[in-house]
């Protein structure tokens, strides 16, 4: 995979995992009912692939981010997430990463409207 398939890649598990956090911050949720919230609050902008959103769940079960649970164990229909102590101590430093990543997106773009964009008059 190419160097920009992982950058865009990290990128997007970096928005999507600060998503979890700050919508189980709210309240305890299951994937579709996140996934759901995303895309409200993006305003159908973005919509989260399940095949990335249920690996990074798992991914941050495993980190003790969140703690998953069977709403029935014995059907177990939906699994629902709640942030733990270590996921709330590490929304700060997601926060910050995203600035960074948003910030040089930002520059990339100025550029490219600059050079591509600007009509001589």
């Amino acid at each position: 995979m190419s160097t920009k398939n992982n950058d865009f890649l990290s990128f997007m598990r970096l928005v999507l995992g600060l998503y979890i956090l700050k919508i189980l911050q709210q309240e305890p949720a299951h994937g579709n009912k996140m996934a759901e919230e995303i895309k409200r609050r993006t305003e159908n902008a973005y919509t989260p692939n399940t095949n990335a959103l249920y690996p990074l769940l798992r991914i941050m079960e495993e980190k003790g981010y969140i703690i998953g649970e069977w709403d029935s164990p014995v059907t177990r229909n939906k699994r629902i997430y709640t942030i733990t102590e270590s996921g709330l101590a590490r929304i700060p430093a997601l926060e910050l990463m995203l600035e960074e990543r948003l910030k040089q997106l930002e520059w990339k773009v100025a550029v490219l409207r600059q050079d591509l964009l600007q009509h001589d008059k």
